[in-house]
């Protein structure tokens, strides 16, 4: 099943062409030891020995590769003290989603825009990416490309407001002031949205495609997810986590975010569950990814 077409056909019916929305918007390039790595994971045969040493080359990614083999989030027993062993041990799908993590931490920057918190930003973010791994795992799809999907799936809000915020201004004031989704007021008054631009970045820099998809639909309900047949993806946990990053800090998820997760089997009390669980991870990770989370 060709998950990107999918995609893309939606996107095009919904909103047309990326190319042609963002052709005057520059943003950032994917750092060079990442892009050289996916470059790398792409071809062949490709084996633990040629991709030892190009992690190594960046010693801040190969202390990231260490210290996120090392959190919570994997429990390897023992501690991982060398490159070729976390490879070894965590596989090569793995490292390169660690990889795009990366290139996410190096590119964001704090815009310094009144009303934005980075800090905030981050925790929401690690978040979303460990409850979308938790909720892979209780459907049975990819735990750990859901993690990474969710990770970037709001990568264009601060690129947004950092370089673009004479474009974006108008747009973030009236989200600080109202109880409409982001989204819906961005195609209001911009005619596209921060899912559209980030599955841009996504597309710009190589990606999977399945992370393009995930981006690009985060938005989206389940019932659109469904209607794509991409239910039985990671499409799913990221769009279901979009939901719930909303009600991140409440007792109770929102009643929006518990029907969305009963539509993939979830029930409340599973849910909640996993929403605490989720949280215990996020300072863990923000420490390992090296940002500051509040």
């Amino acid at each position: 099943m060709n998950f990107f077409k999918k995609f893309l056909d939606y996107a095009k019916f919904a909103t047309g062409d990326f190319e042609e929305l963002f052709s005057g918007i520059e943003m950032p390039p994917c750092p060079k030891v990442v892009a050289t790595l996916l470059k790398k994971l792409n071809e062949p045969d490709i084996d633990i020995e040629q991709i030892v040493p190009i992690l190594e080359s960046d010693a801040s990614l190969a202390a990231q590769i260490l210290k996120i083999a090392n959190s919570a989030l994997y429990g390897l027993p023992g501690k991982v003290t060398s490159i070729s062993k976390a490879v070894s041990l965590l596989g090569l799908k793995e490292i390169k989603n660690i990889a795009v993590g990366y290139a996410m931490t190096k590119t964001i920057k704090d815009p310094c825009r009144k009303g934005f918190d980075i800090e905030r930003y981050w925790s929401d973010t690690i978040f979303r990416a460990v409850f979308s791994k938790k909720v892979a795992d209780f459907i049975g799809v990819e735990a750990d490309e859901a993690f990474s999907a969710s990770l970037l799936q709001d990568i264009a809000i601060p690129m947004l407001m950092e370089r673009w915020f004479h474009l974006y201004k108008g747009v973030f004031e009236k989200w600080l002031q109202s109880d409409e989704p982001l989204h819906e007021i961005e195609d209001k008054i911009l005619a596209w949205n921060h899912a559209q631009a980030g599955a841009w970045i996504s597309k710009s820099w190589q990606l999977p495609d399945i992370f393009t998809c995930c981006i690009g639909l985060h938005i989206s309900t389940i019932k659109d997810v469904e209607r794509l047949g991409l239910e039985k993806t990671v499409v799913a946990p990221v769009t279901l986590s979009n939901k719930i990053s909303l009600s991140f800090q409440e007792r109770k998820p929102a009643e929006k975010a518990v029907e969305e997760a009963k539509a993939l089997g979830i029930d409340e009390d599973a849910l909640e569950d996993l929403i605490e669980d989720s949280k215990e991870m996020v300072s863990s990770l923000a420490e390992a990814l090296g940002i500051r989370a509040s």
